[in-house]
C-alpha cells in the first residue's frame, strides 16, 4: 500500500567532469567503492543495482523493478569530480569523510542518470520492518577505546558484527543488510561504542517472526538472542513506513 504520493527524487547538486565505464573482468572477485582521481570515486566490479543503492544510500530491498542485467552485469567505473577534492585518508575527520561521501553519492546519481538513462520515482510503503530497542535490563554497550578514530563496522561471514567507535544507527543499518528488512533504531542512544556480537545463522528462520525471542539453533544463539545477551538490545518485528525507489527506466551504458 502506498501511503505517500509518488514523486521524483531531487536532482543531484554535485556533478562529474569525466567518467569511464567498462565491463569488469569476469575473474574479478573484489567489489566496492574507493577514492578515485582528483578526489573522485572509483567503483570496482559493481552492478548497476549496487551503484544505485550506493548513490541513494538505500538497500537492495528498497529498489523495485530492477531488470535482471542490472543485478548481474558488473562494471568498472572511475569518475573525476567537477570540483577537485582532497582524497580522504586515515587522518580525515568523520565530518569531512561524511561530506565527501555525500558528494560522491550525488555524483554517482548524475552518472546513473546520464550514462544509464536512469529514471526513478520514490514512494513510501507500509512494509515489514524490525525495530532495534534497548532490552529490559538496559544496554551492555561500552565506550570506545579510541574515540578519536573514525567509525568502522565489519560484518564477518554473516555471523558476526564488530563495531568500533560505532553508533547504534550503524548497527541497525548492518542488521538491515543481513536480515533483508529495514531496521529502525529506537534505542535512543546517540553515542559511539565498541561492540562485537556473534550468532549462528539459521537459514530456516522466517524474517516475519517476532524478534527478541529465545529461538536458537543447535549450534548456538540466533541473532535475536545474541543481541540481547551480548549487547542488551532487542529486535522486534513490526510494520512501518519504508521509502522505496521504483525504477521506471534503466539502460545498459555504452563503453568509453
Amino acid at each position: 500500500m502506498v501511503i505517500l504520493p509518488a514523486q521524483q527524487p531531487p536532482p543531484p547538486s554535485y556533478k562529474y567532469e569525466v567518467v569511464s565505464i567498462h565491463p569488469a573482468a569476469p575473474a574479478e572477485m573484489n567489489s566496492g567503492f574507493s577514492p578515485g582521481p582528483q578526489g573522485g570515486l572509483r567503483a570496482r566490479n559493481v552492478t548497476a543495482l549496487k551503484a544505485l543503492t550506493f548513490a541513494y544510500g538505500v538497500q537492495d530491498y528498497q529498489v523495485i523493478g530492477a531488470p535482471g542485467w542490472a543485478k548481474s552485469d558488473r562494471y568498472e567505473m572511475s569518475l573525476t569530480p567537477d570540483q577537485s577534492e582532497i582524497v580522504p585518508g586515515q587522518e580525515t575527520s568523520r565530518a569531512a569523510m561524511d561530506g565527501w561521501l555525500t558528494r560522491q553519492r550525488q555524483r554517482m546519481q548524475a552518472v546513473l542518470r546520464d550514462r544509464f538513462s536512469l529514471v526513478l520515482r520514490t514512494e513510501t510503503r507500509e512494509l515489514p520492518i524490525y525495530v532495534l530497542s534497548t532490552a529490559k535490563g538496559g544496554h551492555k554497550l561500552t565506550a570506545p577505546a579510541h574515540p578519536e578514530r573514525l567509525q568502522n563496522m565489519n560484518i564477518n561471514n554473516g555471523r558476526q558484527i564488530v563495531g568500533t567507535t560505532a553508533s547504534t544507527k550503524a548497527l541497525a543499518e548492518s542488521l538491515a543488510m543481513l536480515l533483508g528488512r529495514p531496521v529502525h533504531d529506537e534505542t535512543g542512544l546517540d553515542g559511539a561504542y565498541d561492540f562485537k556480537v556473534d550468532w549462528t545463522p539459521d537459514p530456516t528462520m522466517p524474517l516475519s517472526r517476532t524478534g527478541g525471542g529465545t529461538e536458537e539453533t543447535s549450534a548456538g544463539p540466533s541473532v535475536f538472542t545474541a543481541l540481547t545477551e551480548t549487547l542488551g538490545l532487542r529486535l522486534d518485528s513490526k510494520k512501518g513506513p519504508v521509502p522505496v525507489f521504483v525504477i521506471e527506466k534503466i539502460e545498459k551504458p555504452s563503453e568509453n
